[in-house]
């Protein structure tokens, strides 16, 4: 911005309205460093270090309120409100406690520390099942990018594509099976293999699928069947992007294991 002679009192006065906001906005912005500075806001409240999660949210919800008050009185405040929510709580695991049938404290006190431990117990639960879930989740979107790659013998075969049948062809000589290659899978081991009968997994191997790939056909068919929306063989093909004999042998398992008729 610069000012000049040619200026009009309208241009002169619009340019000092602007430096007064931006003036404004540059106070703003050092009082609230000076507040963050003060109030020692970059590192953990050392107040809040024996609290629990739940206590520690209640005192991240009322941070808001800090700037109308000094360091003290927001402490004081923030003190108030964490013993009001821990007297809530304690009439409320009473209350429940007196309805579970406990008319003496000391069976009240057992029956808190026995809700609390299960509640430990049933989180901790949780913790494993979601880590499992996500291991098995990397598991299997790395056994999908390496599929075309390595054959469940544990043989790599990057420079190989399957063709219709599911034989691995070379990209030299497309279109011609290997006879290194006919030989049956073995599943033994991969992921999913051990929800698989015998005859399920001589069947993946017969048609070159992953355990975990005859899973999702045979739940995406059962869903189908007892929908409606699949009543033969051919229904099912276009569900899958693989050769259709395939889906059939699948089908035909399905139908081995009684799921039509239920």
């Amino acid at each position: 911005m610069e000012f000049k002679d040619t200026d009009s009192n309208g241009d002169r006065e619009l340019k000092l309205r602007v430096l007064h906001i931006y003036s404004k906005r540059l106070d703003e912005r050092k009082r609230r460093k000076d507040f963050v500075l003060e109030r020692n806001l970059l590192y953990p409240d050392p107040f809040e270090e024996d609290l629990t999660m739940e206590e520690k949210d209640l005192c991240h919800h009322y941070k808001v309120f800090m700037r109308f008050h000094s360091r003290e009185e927001h402490e004081r405040l923030l003190r108030s409100i964490i013993e009001e929510n821990r007297i809530l709580k304690r009439i409320q695991d009473l209350q429940e406690a007196r309805a579970a049938g406990c008319c003496k404290s000391v069976e009240a006190e057992r029956y808190i520390e026995q809700k609390i431990k299960k509640e430990t117990e049933e989180n901790a639960r949780r913790v494993k099942e979601g880590f499992q879930a996500v291991s098995s989740g990397k598991s299997l979107q790395r056994l999908s990018q390496k599929g075309d790659d390595m054959s469940p013998c544990g043989s790599i075969r990057s420079p190989s594509v399957p063709d219709s049948e599911g034989n691995y062809l070379s990209p030299t000589t497309k279109g011609i099976a290997l006879s290194n290659f006919s030989e049956n899978w073995d599943v033994t081991g991969f992921l999913g293999a051990d929800l698989l009968s015998d005859s399920e997994k001589k069947l993946c191997g017969e048609i070159r699928i992953l355990p975990t790939h005859y899973l999702n056909m045979l739940q995406t068919m059962s869903m189908g069947i007892l929908n409606g929306n699949i009543t033969s063989k051919s229904d099912a093909h276009g569900l899958f992007n693989v050769d259709a004999s395939k889906v059939d042998k699948v089908y035909d398992m399905l139908m081995k294991k009684g799921i039509l008729q239920t």
